[in-house]
């Protein structure tokens, strides 16, 4: 009787990739759990807890045809109405959904590779998932979009690399069809078919005319969709508020400092912040352009060594530039009120140098031989376990509004938005004190905007000094003359400040603009009141309680004008 030889115990391939993407997701998970029962935060409430398209039942047609958003994101927006509908008020769903996309992103990083034979996949996508530039992007809600498009980006990536393998035009369609996808979730995208040709010279060495032909269509997507977008952002977004951004010059500076600052916190992700500081650049100092002459030595470095190492350095370093170039600073956008630079603005250009670093490290690993391999593994394997306890850590602060801002203060006292949201908060609870505070810090850093000269002359009304909040009103509304709720604010401080007549101009002109608020309507019949219109003031209230019989201030002030007018106080 002879012995059956066992087989070595041992996974297959698939059991292999599956243990593999359970890695990452589990990563992904843990590292994100502190988020999971956290707050709303920031815009969420624009975006989504007080966007009442979000919360329509029959909202879903208005994202694609009759967008009310400040951006043209409505697949993006589809999502959020579909989770409204599934979770509601409860942010839990949508940030676990949001981390779940993530490591859909991650495992895509990672079939990328390996459909571009490129060695050490994985570990590029492992380390995608634990780093901690993609917290900004995970754990706030509102930064779904990112989230959200990357899978799409990537699919497109890896259908456009199968058919340059295979020559199937399926694949091609697929590319264009998740990368058209990818944009209806977030146009930041926009650089995909200049990603496509760079990987066609990186694989052969030159751009034919066929190439250019098949990026054709592509290029027409980012065109027709990226002029939507700047449409949006110039019209909706930013509208007349100012962005401190300067001219072309300040804009070449600032792009090159960015390009650089953001290559640091991919290597060191030390020192995250939500906001960063604005680096003072209009006008620009001569030394904030040296970042271009010290990258154009880089590149050309690269491009004399195109023919061996050079080439693969150009590709992971011209994935960088390519998609980070719309969000670099050239074109304005909203965000730049705040910060010229944000961590969610490297959640796609990040890759490229991932990938980078991977490749240095697994090439360095087969130039030091076998004996070395399992320190190589150890490094690697520590790397992994610090960038996710930094990303577990970073995560906790964007639990809520407290430690975010906090936190960020802490480390940025010249951020204003900070002092604004965090004097918002304090003013809501009732410590008017401390949010007067931040109100005045905010206004001192940026006394040109509207939001903080209207929060702050709320703030004073609190404190019931009438004329000082009458003159932040005043200048807030000079800024920005088509904010109702600071026209509103300023009639309200009129009217306190017994100036009944200047009140009920401006509660007229609102009624004009909006006949069918109540409480425009109502606040309108106070002013009359106070100005001895009695019976017009009545007849106000009756039209504000037309439109809405439950509104208690129109039902007791018309009670309590009528009672006036029927029984006359009798002069002695």
């Amino acid at each position: 009787m002879t012995a059956t030889r066992k087989k070595p115990i041992g996974f297959s391939k698939w059991e292999s990739v599956l243990v593999k993407a359970i890695v990452i997701l589990l990563a992904s998970l843990w590292i994100y759990s502190p988020v999971f029962d956290g707050d709303w935060l920031w815009d969420d409430d624009y975006l989504i807890t007080a966007n009442p398209v979000v919360q329509s039942p029959d909202g879903l047609a208005s994202f694609w045809v009759e967008p009310k958003t400040a951006d043209y994101f409505p697949l993006t927006m589809s999502a959020l109405w579909l989770m409204w509908k599934w979770f509601g008020l409860d942010s839990t769903g949508y940030h676990i959904a949001a981390a779940l996309l993530h490591a859909l992103g991650a495992c895509l990083v990672w079939a990328l590779f390996r459909t571009m034979n490129l060695r050490g996949a994985w570990l590029a996508g492992l380390i995608f998932s634990v780093h901690p530039l993609a917290v900004e992007s995970v754990a706030w809600v509102s930064e779904l979009k990112n989230t959200l498009s990357l899978p799409f980006f990537l699919a497109a990536g890896c259908f456009f690399v199968r058919f340059e393998d295979t020559g199937r035009r399926v694949f091609y369609w697929a590319a264009l069809g998740f990368f058209l996808a990818a944009m209806l979730a977030k146009s930041s995208v926009v650089m995909f078919p200049v990603v496509m040709l760079l990987y066609v010279w990186w694989r052969r060495d030159r751009i034919a005319w066929r190439d250019l032909w098949n990026a054709a269509p592509f290029f027409l997507v980012s065109l027709l969709l990226g002029l939507v977008t700047l449409h949006f952002q110039h019209s909706r977004a930013i509208g007349n508020e100012p962005i401190p951004i300067g001219g072309l010059d300040s804009r070449f500076a600032i792009a090159g400092m960015a390009i650089f600052f953001y290559f640091s916190k991919i290597l060191w992700p030390a020192l995250l912040l939500p906001i960063y500081p604005q680096w003072a650049a209009n006008p620009p100092e001569f030394s904030q352009f040296l970042a271009w002459p010290v990258l154009a030595g880089v590149l050309g470095v690269f491009w004399m060594r195109r023919k061996t190492w050079g080439r693969h350095a150009l590709m992971g370093v011209g994935f960088y530039l390519i998609t980070l170039l719309p969000v670099m600073g050239f074109v304005a956008m909203s965000y730049m009120r705040v910060g010229w630079v944000a961590d969610h603005f490297l959640y796609i250009p990040m890759i490229g140098i991932v990938a980078l670093v991977v490749g240095v490290g697994v090439r360095a690993s087969d130039l030091a031989g076998v004996k070395w391999k399992p320190a190589f593994g150890i490094l690697a394997a520590a790397v992994v376990g610090v960038l996710a306890f930094w990303s577990h850590r970073y995560a906790g602060i964007w639990e809520n509004e407290d430690k975010l801002w906090s936190y960020t203060l802490k480390h940025n006292w010249e951020c204003w938005q900070a002092h604004n949201r965090i004097g918002a908060r304090e003013f809501n609870r009732g410590n008017v004190d401390v949010a007067l505070d931040h109100f005045r810090e905010a206004t001192r850093l940026r006394p040109d905007l509207a939001e903080t000269q209207n929060n702050l002359g709320s703030a004073v009304l609190a404190k019931k000094d009438t004329k000082a909040a009458i003159r932040h009103f005043q200048e807030a509304l000079r800024l920005s003359p088509d904010i109702v709720a600071i026209q509103s604010n300023l009639a309200r401080a009129l009217l306190l400040d017994n100036q009944p007549a200047a009140a009920e101009e401006l509660y007229a002109d609102l009624c004009r603009r909006y006949p069918d608020n109540p409480t425009f309507l109502c606040n309108l019949g106070v002013t009359l009141y106070q100005s001895e219109k009695k019976n017009e003031a009545i007849a106000i209230f009756r039209r504000a309680l037309e439109i809405d019989p439950n509104l208690p201030d129109a039902r007791e002030n018309l009670r309590a004008a009528m009672e006036e007018v029927e029984n006359p106080p009798v002069n002695k």
